[in-house]
């Protein structure tokens, strides 16, 4: 595959004095916990690089919704769902539409602004001159990202990136993507107006805007946030089985791990009606939410996922795929890109070759190989929580992986 130049999501950031090693400060967080792949310090290092340029972010975007081929019946159409302009999806129990109340809402051109944005679907097809295709970018947009939604938000010299999985056990009561894309929307917004603040107080204001909004009757979510800066200082908050990862030459430094109160019961923000709060339905608050700072260096990568790749991916595939990645990258065919260029690559390349991953181990039954072959993390899982499931292979789901590569800025 001969890689050329392509459009990508830009993002001009401060950048950090390069350390010797990854370093870690967490903050008093809920009772669940991340656990690192590898040792990593929580003390301060001092750099080896005091005066070394600033950092800037190639972003890739990759997103696919379950209801979506190859999981869905051939002939089967796209469901409009959400806050996009004029969709005619249920978002309340009286079946009102966002046409219906009002039509394209700031809310709506907001999402229809995120899903403009250069993004594949697992499927690997570039246009001839780089980039993604004009057929899966109308692809992209034409089955979307299902219950899942993201954001991404410049601010000064910062850089906001979030992930937000609706919780589908809403759908009997209200379109579950209501609550996702209005999330997102509310985190960037709140972004945009206090830059100052850390994501879980950005958290804190968008779940109180969302918990106001009257668009969004009902519904919950999981979350992931991150604020990456130009000196490389990144904050992270994180709540439910949406989480992240930060790889350093092909090697996973840091992975959170899934809070949840059971098995495949994630903690969630929720909304909840008032003839509803006597159902015990589950509802978190942002200050469950885990909360952890990293100082990143060039070529770092910060991969942010719903739990449609979790539940799918195995840890240790990561960085094999990641290695292969780099390999290709560094053929002499692409010798032609600057580097500047193929840190777009790998990130544009890395988002969508996990999705492509996570959507061919959601097609596994369990009996690859006489059994034999490897399981998806949903299935092992299962086997240890819930027996009496019998569960075997992948879980469909809709699955939405978001990359940032740190570079040096020139």
């Amino acid at each position: 595959m001969v890689l050329m130049r392509s459009s990508r999501l830009t993002a001009g950031v401060r950048q950090l004095p390069r350390s010797t090693r990854l370093v870690q400060r967490p903050h008093q967080t809920s009772s669940s916990s991340s656990s690192s792949v590898s040792d990593t310090p929580s003390a301060t290092v001092t750099p080896l690089y005091p005066h070394s340029s600033l950092y800037s972010y190639s972003l890739g975007l990759s997103y696919a919704s379950k209801d979506s081929p190859p999981f869905i019946p051939p002939g089967q159409k796209a469901k409009p769902y959400g806050f996009l302009p004029y969709a005619q999806s249920a978002s309340s129990s009286n079946g009102s539409s966002a046409k219906e109340q009002g039509g394209p809402s700031e809310i709506g051109r907001w999402v229809e602004e995120m899903m403009d944005l250069p993004a594949g679907r697992g499927e690997l097809k570039s246009s001839e001159k780089g980039g993604w295709a004009e057929e899966t970018r109308d692809r992209v947009k034409k089955w979307g990202a299902g219950e899942d939604f993201f954001g991404v938000q410049n601010v000064g010299n910062d850089l906001h990136l979030n992930l937000s999985d609706g919780v589908g056990g809403w759908s009997d009561k209200a379109d579950p993507s209501l609550f996702s894309q209005a999330l997102c929307y509310h985190y960037a917004n709140s972004a945009r107006h206090f830059n100052s603040s850390t994501p879980q107080e950005l958290l804190h204001k968008a779940y109180k805007a969302v918990l106001d909004d009257k668009r969004v009757r009902a519904g919950g979510a999981t979350f992931v946030g991150t604020r990456l800066g130009e000196e490389g200082d990144g904050s992270f908050v994180n709540l439910g089985d949406s989480g992240y990862a930060i790889m350093r030459n092909d090697q996973i430094k840091f992975i959170s791990s899934p809070q949840t109160h059971f098995f495949n019961c994630p903690l969630q923000l929720s909304k909840v009606p008032p003839e509803m709060r006597q159902n015990g339905i589950i509802h978190d608050s942002p200050a469950n939410a885990e909360v952890r700072e990293f100082e990143v260096e060039a070529g770092d990568v910060v991969i942010l996922f719903t739990d449609g790749l979790s539940d799918n991916l195995p840890t240790a595939h990561l960085p094999l795929l990641s290695a292969s990645l780099n390999q290709l990258l560094s053929s002499p065919v692409n010798s032609h890109l600057t580097p500047t260029e193929r840190d777009a690559e790998y990130a544009r390349l890395l988002a969508d070759i996990l999705v492509g991953y996570g959507r061919m181990a959601m097609a596994r039954t369990g009996g690859e190989d006489g059994g034999k072959g490897w399981k998806t993390p949903f299935e092992i899982e299962a086997k240890r929580e819930v027996p009496q499931w019998k569960f075997k292979g992948g879980k469909v789901d809709d699955i939405t992986v978001m990359t940032a590569v740190v570079s040096e800025k020139d």
